[in-house]
């Protein structure tokens, strides 16, 4: 009986054992997921000539330390006239080639095979990884996930605004969204007039962004805006557009950008 019972517990051990070692390696698993999902992910560019382009597949298939490929296919609507005309569809299936942050790099007819899912993390798509970054596809499109510093602008971009003459600052919001501390270099800022009416007057800006911008961190660059000295419109508007860039280390960044109307600018004298 203690024969048995000994073998038993042993048995019982033995397997606790396995059951450990087990979780410890599907938390290991775990882990590496998480931290590759942590990666920014980066956007497969790839454009197409004008016309009626349908069923775009872009998907990041194979990865190394400096290079993503995979298949970037597309089908176009032939032209097509007259009564109970039917469009031809023309596939045109293609390899791309892609750096770690996205930009396309080279395309040649004919798709590579399709590729089974390493695992599906969120809306991911995971087709193959270098140990740091991972490539596969996003809902709609491609993607690389790579380690990077990375910025974005949490103040609405490409919107419209209007402010009186007398106000001369903007301020736009910055935020550091990669996964490391983001070096900052200044920023800098443009102004275009949209108006046969009047010059687009001046720009400056100062910044509370200091170098490095920790990640999570958010600072604010102030856009400060002398109108011109006066507009030729009756109602005393001028109509603006005003461009701000950042200088910092992130691989790929956008400029921030809004259009204006300023109101109470004098009125030329004739």
């Amino acid at each position: 009986m203690r024969h048995i019972l000994s073998n038993l517990a042993a048995s019982v051990l033995s397997r606790s054992r396995r059951m450990r070692e087990t979780m410890k390696y599907t938390l290991c698993i775990l882990i590496g997921l998480a931290q590759a999902a942590q990666a920014y992910e980066y956007r497969l560019q790839f454009t197409t000539a004008g016309g009626a382009i349908r069923n775009v597949v872009v998907a990041g298939y194979a990865i190394d330390e400096s290079t993503v490929t995979g298949v970037c296919s597309y089908d176009r609507a032939g032209t097509c006239s007259g009564r109970g005309c039917r469009s031809v569809i023309y596939h045109y299936p293609g390899t791309c080639t892609w750096d770690l942050y996205g930009n396309l790099l080279s395309r040649v007819p004919g798709a590579p095979a399709a590729q089974n899912p390493l695992y599906v993390i969120g809306t991911e798509t995971v087709y193959a990884s270098n140990g740091i970054s991972s490539t596969g596809s996003d809902k709609a499109f491609g993607f690389v996930d790579t380690p990077s510093s990375h910025y974005s602008w949490q103040t609405p971009s490409g919107g419209y605004g209007s402010f009186d003459a007398s106000q001369s600052t903007i301020p736009v919001t910055l935020v550091s969204d990669g996964d490391f501390d983001l070096s900052f270099d200044g920023a800098s800022a443009t102004v275009q007039s949209y108006s046969i009416y009047n010059e687009p007057g001046a720009v400056s800006v100062e910044t509370s962004c200091t170098d490095p911008v920790l990640v999570g961190s958010p600072c604010t660059v102030v856009i400060h805006y002398e109108p011109p000295a006066c507009t030729a419109s009756p109602y005393g508007f001028a109509y603006i557009g005003i461009g701000l860039s950042a200088s910092t280390d992130a691989p790929a960044g956008t400029d921030w950008s809004e259009r204006f109307t300023i109101i109470g600018v004098p009125i030329c004298e004739d």
